[in-house]
């Protein structure tokens, strides 16, 4: 049977379909920049523009589950749905309409979820795992070991959030983005410390463009980066490139996916304090997340 998972992110709605026949087999694995969470911070309700392009997505992805005789629909909101004052006019809408009802995560749930994602990659080599997921809304930072899900931090800021925070030039001023990095640093109280961790691993949208653009895809292919490492050299490197471009000319960079040009260099900051917080001289990619997670548990339980 074919089952499917979307997830509603501030900034990019993900669907992935899977076949559970024996070992669970990719089938597609698609994403898509629709900006739900564009000026959520500001208003404190989702915009009529930005709903009528999920929605106009989420009925594509209908389509799609249709054309590939998906057999079980899972479907979760994150930040900007868990937000916004509008939410349930918006999942609504989309049960009424389309047949799906959305589930709204929790900020635990999400961390959860993104650790199931990465629990049984083979990258994972024991010991304790860090995992940080960088989305448009909000950041998880995640601890786990051989045990399983040990703690999480959620951040109030993903690279949307710090965009319409911080940034209003284009390309942003040396202020914009001093005071954007003193904000992060401030942020990251973490309660838990990587000592004795084996693996730092990043998932999200602003990772998985972080190492497009290092790897100069023309493309972007899932196998090529998934449970590959860049470093933090490479990290600070893109910085130096993209702080000075505009987000026109970010968009002809090899590597960078369209939509993301404006707020790539503000979620690669945050990423970069991140990986400095724990001492952590490389990466390691997941390009899963929150979908693999909610379908892994989902194949544990034969749902």
């Amino acid at each position: 049977m074919k089952y499917a998972c979307i997830d509603i992110g501030t900034n990019t709605v993900l669907l992935a379909i899977v076949e559970k026949a024996g070992q669970p087999v990719d089938v597609l694995d698609i994403s898509t920049i629709t900006r739900l969470g564009e000026g959520l911070k500001k208003r404190g309700v989702l915009s009529a523009a930005a709903m009528e392009r999920t929605f106009a997505v989420l009925q594509r992805y209908s389509d799609i589950m249709k054309e590939n005789n998906v057999g079980k629909l899972f479907c979760v909101g994150t930040a900007s749905l868990r937000e916004a004052g509008n939410s349930k006019g918006f999942l609504d809408e989309v049960k009424e309409k389309l047949g799906i009802p959305i589930t709204i995560i929790s900020e635990k749930e999400e961390a959860f979820y993104t650790y199931l994602s990465v629990k049984g990659d083979t990258f994972v080599k024991g010991g304790s795992v860090i995992i940080t997921d960088i989305g448009g809304g909000s950041t998880e930072i995640i601890k786990g070991d051989e045990e399983g899900f040990v703690d999480f931090v959620s951040l109030p800021v993903g690279s949307v959030k710090l965009t319409e925070m911080f940034i209003k030039n284009d390309p942003p001023s040396t202020m914009e983005i001093s005071s954007l990095v003193d904000y992060v640093k401030n942020l990251l109280n973490i309660p838990f410390r990587g000592d004795g961790c084996s693996t730092l691993i990043g998932t999200g949208g602003t990772v998985t463009n972080a190492a497009s653009i290092i790897f100069g895809m023309e493309v972007f292919e899932k196998e090529k980066i998934h449970g590959h490492t860049i470093a933090l050299k490479e990290i600070e490197g893109i910085i130096e490139k993209l702080k000075g471009l505009t987000s026109h000319d970010r968009s002809r960079i090899k590597g960078m996916e369209r939509g993301r040009e404006d707020i790539i260099l503000q979620g690669i900051l945050l990423l970069k304090e991140i990986m400095e917080y724990f001492g952590a001289q490389e990466l390691t990619v997941s390009a899963n997340g929150v979908r693999y997670g909610v379908l892994s548990e989902a194949f544990e339980k034969n749902c």
